[in-house]
């Protein structure tokens, strides 16, 4: 095998995801090639929304910052009639547990520039563009990709497939995909406003529940806007997405005298996910792996979530903490997880494009009767977690004193991490314990409402206000063990319910049962839930 073309992880597929796993791989010290058949980055918008889990995996990127400056809070969620009354307001100012906003806008090439400049500056990644994958192939020990115009393989320990919804990668890993169930076909228009031209007066979000014309608006921030219509009278949809058959839908805001049109397209709406996202040393991640209708704004964050999350079990692969059966988890955590978000946006997609005017109607009764917004939908991930309170949820992150605002992930790092309230909860720790804890490189802070006397073996901070504090309390914990990726693996409260929560978490990285050596305990792995 030659050096110059062997790699840790080859990633097909150079899109935003590609991007993001590519950068959290490349800054764990891994040597990385991306290779994408296009010659530049796509120069037009698709995705239009982050959220604050998203922020917090940018964060982990170190460019959450940069990224800030470049969208908008987008804080308005309005369901509309169809002359543009406000139906319901769903606000978007919920505290998150990420300490980011709830809901944000841009305008993709404006932060995918970041990406890529971000992924090709990171040391051990390599991006060949203008390349085309002929054939990625699972050896057993390692894979091998062929190329156009390559004539020797490229070999990797793993391949990712980050290759759209056509992926080459699951199609020739023979991994099939099952359909949820939705389909529908929307026009989608972006426009830019002219420099001179009066803002068009549209809310963050606007869905517009027209059982005539079900359609959507958003502000992009900067003179950026986008509009999108359901096909619903039969038209072409390759007719439908002519500007002199848009134009006239976008007159009652806009016209070709204020503003210039970008992009008008079609795109037919589906519910699709894999039946698998890793199949030997084969992984799915994004669209290859899952696709939803876009009601929720969830498309592009799922697949950010499947590179954090591949990052770090990757992570643990590669360096032999864990074998190589443990990319099982990934499918295990990430596959019901983004399965339970299709299902909602099916849900909010059936809401929205209902076009039985009677059926419309007693939707309408039941939206203005609805006096309470519903909680923000987070579900629990599928697997990787001690079933409790706080299992399988996304940890609390706040912001930390006396480091200028920081918040919590920036000075632990993306770690497993064991935060705790009451530094002695560590004291009857025994030495396995210890070495466990630093075997699977967990981060160790005691977090306090005040300034604590510095301890030797555990990093001391305070947080900004009791949120975390409160969070813990609520769970009647006193201590939380954290995910790479930000999602809790247990919580509890006492050394000795600690003690037994690092063995589960070694047994889990590990894929052993019972969890240690010698001990007779009724706890095994189920389906990559812990459950004891």
């Amino acid at each position: 095998m030659e050096a110059a073309t062997s790699y840790d992880v080859a990633i097909v597929g150079y899109g935003p995801v590609g991007q993001i796993l590519a950068t959290l791989l490349g800054r764990q010290g891994w040597s990385v090639l991306v290779l994408d058949k296009q010659a530049g980055l796509y120069p037009l918008p698709r995705a239009c929304h982050l959220d604050h889990e998203a922020m917090r995996i940018l964060q982990a990127m170190g460019i959450s910052e940069e990224i800030n400056a470049a969208i908008v809070p987008a804080r308005e969620y309005l369901l509309l009639r169809a002359d543009l009354s406000v139906l319901s307001n769903l606000p978007r100012g919920w505290e998150t547990p990420s300490g980011w906003e709830s809901s944000y806008h841009f305008y993709q090439p404006d932060i995918e520039g970041i990406f890529d400049a971000t992924a090709k500056s990171t040391p051990g990644v390599e991006v060949r563009q203008s390349t085309n994958v002929r054939t990625a192939s699972d050896l057993g020990d390692r894979v091998a990709l062929t190329v156009d115009g390559g004539e020797e393989p490229i070999f990797a320990r793993f391949v990712v497939g980050a290759d759209g919804a056509n992926s080459l990668v699951r199609e020739q890993a023979g991994i099939a995909r099952d359909n949820l169930g939705f389909e529908a076909t929307w026009v989608v228009i972006d426009v830019e406003m002219k420099a001179w031209a009066k803002a068009p007066g549209v809310p963050d979000t606007g869905q517009v529940l027209d059982p005539a014309q079900p359609s959507h608006m958003a502000w992009l921030g900067g003179d950026h806007y986008r509009w999108e219509f359901m096909i619903v009278d039969g038209a072409d949809p390759v007719e439908a997405a002519k500007p002199e058959n848009v134009w006239p839908k976008l007159r009652r805001w806009i016209t070709e005298d204020t503003a210039t049109l970008l992009r008008s397209t079609t795109y037919t709406f589906q519910s699709l996910v894999a039946s698998t996202f890793n199949l030997g040393r084969v992984l799915l991640a994004g669209d290859a792996g899952h696709l939803m209708p876009p009601f929720m704004g969830q498309g592009m964050i799922s697949g950010m979530r499947d590179a954090m999350t591949l990052s770090w079990m990757l992570n643990k692969v590669l360096k032999g903490t864990a074998p190589v059966d443990f990319m099982d988890a990934y499918t295990e955590s990430r596959r019901p997880h983004v399965t339970e978000f299709i299902a909602e946006s099916v849900r909010v997609g059936q809401m929205v494009c209902e076009t039985d005017p009677a059926k419309a109607a007693e939707r309408d009764r039941k939206l203005e009767a609805q006096r309470e917004a519903n909680p923000p939908f987070q579900p629990q991930l599928g697997a990787g977690f001690v079933d409790g309170p706080l299992g399988g949820r996304l940890a609390v992150q706040p912001r930390i004193a006396g480091s200028k605002g920081a918040l919590l992930d920036d000075v632990l790092g993306s770690s497993f991490a064991l935060v705790t309230v009451h530094p002695d909860v560590q004291g009857g720790l025994s030495a396995s314990a210890r070495r466990h804890l630093e075997l699977l490189g967990v981060s160790i802070a005691a977090m306090s409402a005040q300034s604590a006397e510095p301890s030797p073996e555990t990093r001391s901070l305070v947080e900004q206000g009791s949120r975390f504090a409160d969070w813990l309390s609520a769970a009647d914990a006193d201590w939380v063990l954290v995910r790479p990726d930000a999602y809790v693996f247990d919580a509890g409260r006492g050394t000795e319910a600690l003690e037994e929560s690092i063995d589960k978490l070694l047994a889990y990285i590990t894929r052993e049962s019972p969890l240690s050596a010698g001990k007779e305990e009724d706890t095994m792995l189920v389906g990559g839930t812990v459950h004891a």
